[in-house]
């Protein structure tokens, strides 16, 4: 590591695969940033059209500013993790090859964390199509609703500083679904001095044909890594910033898991694998996992002062009930049975 009078203030950590559409775009964004003092770090994820050779001409004409890794093919946790080990800024952004942002999105966010030296700073971000149109806002109204509980477990519109990453060993599971959930498990709840913002300058692509599409299969859930990372919290219990927030996000997130991130990749990889379905095997070993993990790891979980649905009425009423409906599943020891109900219907 370099004297820290040298080390940037941001790495902004890019994987690349097949982006050539969309480099021109995503880099002028940054170059356009009020703000500096900043060092990408951009990985060749394997890419089979040009985008290696843009990346190198970036390096070329940007030295000592960009680096560029190649790598054989082996997603996008694989490419962002060999960026945070070779990464030398304070804090960490990352930035996807065909996002782009506000031009003040990187001073807002490091100006928040220096000036409560945060560990990680979160704001919001908007889902657009390919032609800039908003699919979905995904904001953080604390300025209304200053106990407003939800926590999106994405990686974008978020700061971090990178010796609490490096500290916590808190990396990306390689070759995973959700692989950015047991990631944020750890780093939105151990990190000192936590900022949330109610500001939303980042924009995400979102593209027909994504990972979505992906088929689920036991092989492609993180179910070691999400384990692992609820087991270190617990370890580290004493440096929660939060731990209502922490438990209601997890619940959050396991609901989604079981009744509508599962349902989506099921109904897109319908149009994409012909005889694609889910198997009842598949939804048993989901349903277990999940019923264990709760029942372990979250002791009271059914007592979180925000389940409940006509408690944090800020929140979508679909997210309180499902919320909800899903502690009553996992107490009752009925969300297998449930579940297999509910994907009869949904196919």
């Amino acid at each position: 590591m370099s004297d820290i009078s040298d080390r940037p203030a941001v790495t902004i950590i890019m994987p690349c695969y097949n982006t050539e559409k969309y480099l021109k775009k995503t880099m002028c964004s940054i170059f356009a940033q009020t703000f500096k003092d900043y060092e990408i770090i951009m990985v060749d994820d394997g890419s089979t059209d040009s985008t290696p050779e843009l990346l190198d001409a970036y390096e070329r004409e940007h030295p000592g500013i960009i680096r560029v890794f190649h790598k054989e093919n082996g997603g996008q946790s694989t490419a962002r993790n060999l960026a945070l080990d070779n990464a030398r800024g304070e804090y960490i952004l990352f930035w996807d090859s065909d996002d782009y942002a506000d031009v003040d999105y990187i001073e807002t966010l490091i100006t928040a964390a220096r000036e409560n030296d945060s560990d990680t700073v979160i704001s919001g971000s908007h889902y657009v199509d390919e032609n800039g149109e908003v699919l979905e806002n995904l904001n953080y109204p604390v300025d209304r609703f200053p106990d407003y509980p939800l926590r999106r477990l994405s990686p974008h519109g978020k700061l971090y500083r990178l010796d609490f990453l490096n500290r916590h060993n808190i990396r990306f599971a390689p070759g995973k679904l959700y692989e950015d959930n047991p990631f944020n498990f750890m780093a939105l709840f151990l990190g000192r001095n936590q900022v949330i913002l109610p500001y939303d300058g980042h924009f995400q692509v979102v593209h027909p044909g994504s990972s979505m599409s992906s088929k689920v299969t036991s092989g492609k859930v993180p179910y070691d890594a999400i384990e692992e990372a609820m087991d270190y919290v617990n370890a580290h219990s004493d440096e929660l910033n939060d731990a209502d927030v922490y438990v209601f996000t997890v619940i959050s997130f396991l609901t989604y898991f079981i009744f509508l991130g599962n349902r989506e990749h099921m109904q897109a990889a319908l149009h994409q694998y012909r005889g694609c379905k889910y198997e009842g095997a598949l939804i048993n070993e989901l349903c277990d996992y999940t019923q264990r993990i709760v029942s372990e790891k979250l002791p009271g979980y059914y007592n979180n002062p925000y389940v409940g649905i006509f408690r944090s009425r800020e929140l979508q009423l679909r997210h309180r009930a499902g919320v909800w409906l899903f502690v009553r599943l996992i107490r009752t020891h009925t969300l297998k049975a449930f579940a297999r109900l509910y994907y009869l219907f949904v196919r």
